[in-house]
């Protein structure tokens, strides 16, 4: 099962819904002390289930048909570089947690990327530095904090923005400070590009709904706690893991 599109929300995403997640750390941390963990380290599900019904009634009556339109009225080829463009503003944070993770050398490799892609990617529109051998790489704060040994917490759906760990949810409040745009003065600017950011990033899973089946809550909550779990590893999934999909 491919679920990279899954929770893989670039560093917009993430500012998007930091504010929200910290209002709920308190009540995660405390519904973890009250409850103790399941299997699936969800022990807040009869929350997460009401708050992704909530989510799911906002994204299929808003941000789904305004994210159908968008791939209706915008050619493919521009839709990509939008998306390139994205995510190379959105750069600085890998940057920044690889070398937090002690991985000197691939920090060096993403910072190359960067400087290629908004030179000769013209902003990064285009993706040249994979060609030149500089792949992309999505590192974040609650991936470096994983290699530090912190424990992920509970898994907990915020309002808005979906799945994410109490782990994850401090990372990306911590994101927001290696992400470009949380410096520009003009607020108008920097709000066109996080609504636009989030349009790009609904208008990206569309395809990838398709794969859901079953018990929805479910499937999203074992496809992003898989997904998560092969980022904190660079790829290395040990096979006892209980979210390895063959």
């Amino acid at each position: 099962m491919n679920i990279d599109n899954f929770g893989s929300g670039r560093a917009t995403q993430r500012v998007f819904r930091s504010g929200i997640i910290f209002m709920l750390l308190v009540l995660g941390l405390s519904g973890c002390a009250q409850t103790g963990a399941t299997s699936h380290n969800d022990p807040l599900e009869p929350f997460n289930r009401k708050v992704n019904t909530f989510n799911d009634y906002l994204d299929r009556f808003f941000l789904k048909p305004v994210a159908q339109a968008y791939t209706f009225a915008i050619p493919s080829l521009l839709r990509t570089g939008i998306s390139n463009a994205f995510d190379n503003i959105s750069y600085p944070l890998v940057i920044v947690n690889q070398f937090l993770q002690g991985k000197p050398a691939t920090g060096g490799q993403d910072l190359a990327r960067l400087l290629v892609n908004s030179t000769a990617g013209i902003g990064g529109l285009f993706d040249v530095a994979t060609g030149w051998g500089l792949p992309a790489h999505d590192e974040d704060f609650g991936q470096t904090f994983a290699v530090w040994g912190i424990p992920s917490g509970p898994y907990l759906v915020a309002p808005l923005f979906g799945p994410v760990t109490i782990r994850d949810g401090i990372g990306d409040i911590g994101g927001i400070f290696a992400y470009p745009p949380t410096y520009f003065d003009d607020v108008s600017l920097r709000n066109s590009l996080y609504g636009a950011s989030l349009v790009d990033q609904r208008a990206r899973l569309l395809k990838a709904e398709e794969l859901v089946s079953g018990d929805r809550y479910l499937f999203i909550r074992d496809a992003y706690l898989q997904r998560r779990e092969f980022l904190n590893n660079d790829g290395a999934v040990s096979e006892t893991d209980p979210f390895l999909d063959d």
